[in-house]
């Protein structure tokens, strides 16, 4: 009985280190009786009594799983609920079921929580937050810029006429020039709406992440090194496997992040620091298969933001810059979206660099990628 029951033992270990939902096993007096690598990545690497009493402090709903389980060894869920951690919060779905011995008598509490907030931000991105606004309006976005473009071709050629009738006059061609300006402003504005809003389609082939940097790079003026004030850093893992995506979407979204570190950095030298790694924070379940991610990380030494700026970040139409549409961000994280992954910015952590990280995860190809589906989004 003893031989067999070691292999037994760890085999239930490495189940329960295989999985990606974060398991904590609770004595009567709420000790740790086990944990799991995802309890760690997700609650923090010292998952003791004092972080579960914290937490369950934070957390009235999980508090009261864990009580109705230890006193009334009543197994419950909640499907979707806030949890509050130490500085930040997630959506979760959590479960909590007896821990019961042979003789049937309770002997602790499993929790279980499954991360649903990758899942929920993908979600919001691709579908948008008011994804029916549309049918409300009774107009789709490419009929309202129909309806826009229209009026503003006849401005433009008026204003065209105008500068034709008054040849030598100054004022009339400075003010016929603000008119076409503005319009054309519009009209590039319009379009970047489009982009937004409208349709993505999306290839689905594996692509080499550094290759998509290195050509972003060289669109923006940054590769290969020249007589740039600004220095770019990369800090590579030349290890890393090919993502399954489209090439030329990702292009745009890392020229976008650079060109908004340079804006960020100004006339004066700088640096961008450029790294990549494999992601250690989450992965998800496809089936039996467990996906798998990278992270690539765009960092700058500019002024950073202010947290009220941070939070409106991804907000259509706002920005910094004072010729700044609003959009690019906005269209870049959808792009990153329909990829399954994710992107977002915190104040820079990086030794020496004072601005902001730009943070975006994508899916690995091969084994444990056969979720993606090129992807056709209306909304």
């Amino acid at each position: 009985m003893g031989l067999n029951r070691q292999p037994k033992l760890k085999l239930w270990r490495d189940v329960l280190d295989s999985l990606n939902d974060a398991v904590v096993v609770l004595s009567p007096q709420l000790d740790i009786l086990l944990k799991n690598p995802a309890a760690e990545a997700l609650l923090g690497s010292q998952v003791n009594r004092g972080l579960v009493e914290a937490l369950l402090g934070r957390n009235p709903w999980l508090e009261e799983m864990v009580h109705d389980c230890l006193e009334r060894r009543q197994e419950s869920s909640c499907p979707d609920a806030k949890l509050a951690l130490a500085g930040q919060d997630l959506t979760v779905r959590g479960q909590v079921a007896p821990l019961l011995n042979e003789a049937g008598q309770c002997k602790g509490a499993v929790v279980l929580l499954h991360d649903l907030s990758h899942q929920r931000s993908v979600e919001l991105v691709v579908n948008g937050a008011n994804g029916d606004a549309d049918r409300v309006l009774g107009l789709s976005p490419s009929g309202l810029a129909h309806e826009i473009k229209n009026p503003l071709t006849g401005i433009k050629g008026a204003a065209e006429l105008l500068a034709g009738l008054f040849p030598s006059g100054h004022r009339a061609q400075q003010y016929c020039g603000l008119i076409m300006d503005g319009v054309s402003r519009i009209a590039e504005l319009v379009e970047q709406v489009l982009s937004v809003s409208g349709p993505q389609r999306l290839k689905k082939e594996p692509v080499n992440i550094h290759m998509v940097l290195h050509r972003a790079l060289g669109m923006a003026g940054l590769f290969p090194p020249g007589d740039s004030a600004i220095k770019v850093e990369q800090i590579f893992d030349p290890s890393l496997p090919e993502v399954l995506g489209d090439a030329a979407a990702l292009e745009r979204v890392f020229l976008n992040l650079f060109r908004n570190a340079i804006d960020a950095i100004g006339p004066a030298a700088g640096t961008i620091r450029l790294r990549t790694r494999m992601e250690s924070e989450f992965r998800l379940r496809m089936g039996r298969e467990q996906r798998r991610f990278l992270r690539v990380e765009v960092s700058d030494s500019g002024p950073g933001m202010t947290p009220e700026q941070l939070a409106q970040l991804f907000t259509p139409f706002f920005t910094t810059k004072p010729n700044g549409s609003g959009l690019g961000l906005v269209l870049s994280q959808r792009i990153i979206a329909l990829h399954e992954g994710k992107l977002w910015a915190e104040r820079s952590e990086e030794a020496g660099l004072t601005g902001m990280t730009f943070k975006v995860t994508l899916p690995l190809a091969g084994r444990g990628a056969s979720g993606f589906r090129p992807q056709t989004v209306h909304r």
